[in-house]
């Protein structure tokens, strides 16, 4: 599984290409307002539905985390909040199969390692799955800031990045997670480190101009 895994991040120096439509319009749902981050390793503690925060001593072992929510179909925005001080050595984020393991006895970057998940180190820039390296992303940055956003797009099997004004790219496409169910994952292997994920909802395509609010 993951033959069909590519990287397609913008390169060093490249131009910045547009963002697709249905990030920029996002619709939610009520449905949606109790989902959280739900299934933890041992070596995070629960603040909320939507904050984590990693306890395990030391930095030897990677803990992950998963949403409660999965997804097969459809195109999903996720807001993450992650600081660059919190990271350590290695943070990651992406998406994951129901058996996609939650905690690794190695400082690595734990979404992406085994065939079950898809992910980005936050820290050494490396697109990951089943243990191996597909790729480096965003290139044009040093690092994805504190606060960006996770596109997931599971129509076509695409990771996207972006912020509310910026675009970073496609990190990953691979055509055999069209049909899969997937979750939002999280990584830490810092102590300490505080990680909030959000459903802000669905994106939709909008053919025309978006009608305007009146005063």
């Amino acid at each position: 599984m993951g033959s069909g895994a590519s990287s397609n991040e913008p390169r060093d120096g490249a131009e910045i290409i547009e963002s697709p439509s249905w990030t920029r319009t996002v619709m939610f749902s009520q449905r949606y307002y109790a989902d959280g981050l739900q299934t933890l390793s041992k070596g995070f503690a629960k603040i909320n539905n939507n904050t984590i925060v990693r306890t395990r001593t030391g930095n030897g072992v990677s803990d992950g985390a998963k949403w409660s929510r999965p997804f097969r179909r459809g195109k999903h925005v996720f807001e993450i909040v992650f600081p660059r001080q919190m990271r350590g050595k290695h943070a990651s984020v992406g998406i994951g199969l129901k058996k996609a393991a939650l905690v690794s006895d190695c400082n690595k970057t734990l979404v992406g390692s085994d065939e079950h998940s898809w992910g980005v180190d936050l820290v050494t820039k490396e697109v990951c799955h089943n243990k191996q390296k597909i790729g480096k992303f965003p290139g044009i940055l040093t690092s994805l800031p504190d606060r960006f956003y996770m596109y997931i797009d599971m129509d076509v099997g695409s990771l996207l990045f972006g912020q509310e004004d910026k675009f970073f790219g496609v990190a990953l496409t691979d055509e055999h997670l069209v049909g899969s169910v997937v979750y939002p994952m999280v990584s830490a292997t810092q102590m300490g480190a505080a990680i909030t994920v959000v459903y802000r909802g669905k994106g939709k395509h909008i053919d025309g101009p978006i009608r305007k609010k009146r005063r």
